[in-house]
């Protein structure tokens, strides 16, 4: 009986490894889409650059792709790890998913308690917004 439990264990353990490779990873967002983001019309009204705290513009790296910050008001954008943001007013990136040359990116911007999502198209290496929205999250 304990030689088939450690087998069966044993079973189970291959099966998953096997199945690790199978699942796909996270994508993440390019800085490019974060410019686009950022510099969107749709987010203008709830960033408030002249409020005490909101520059520079905060941004959890949740989902965030390394490479070159890109600025607003002014500033570079603060890139803060997911884990040291705390309460400070931040966005952060609740989803990106790709499906070919379509993307659709869920931000959200708590201390406003909005959500904006994104849809964006990529030719020719790249992106560009053709829609966004923002809606009231509740509290």
């Amino acid at each position: 009986m304990r030689m088939l439990l450690i087998f069966t264990v044993a079973i189970i353990g291959q099966v998953l490894t096997a199945a690790a490779p199978l699942q796909q990873a996270q994508p993440l967002v390019p800085r490019p889409v974060l410019k686009l983001i950022v510099d969107h019309p749709a987010l203008a009204p709830y960033l408030h650059p002249e409020v005490v705290g909101r520059v520079p513009l905060v941004v959890s790296d949740h989902l965030l792709e390394p490479g070159v910050t890109p600025s607003k008001f002014g500033r570079p954008l603060q890139i803060v790890p997911e884990r040291g943001v705390g309460t400070r007013p931040h966005l952060r990136i609740l989803s990106f998913e790709v499906d070919g040359s379509r993307a659709k990116a869920v931000v959200e911007y708590r201390v406003e308690g909005v959500q904006a999502v994104f849809d964006l198209r990529q030719s020719k290496g790249w992106w560009t917004v053709v829609d966004a929205k923002v809606v009231r999250t509740p509290p």
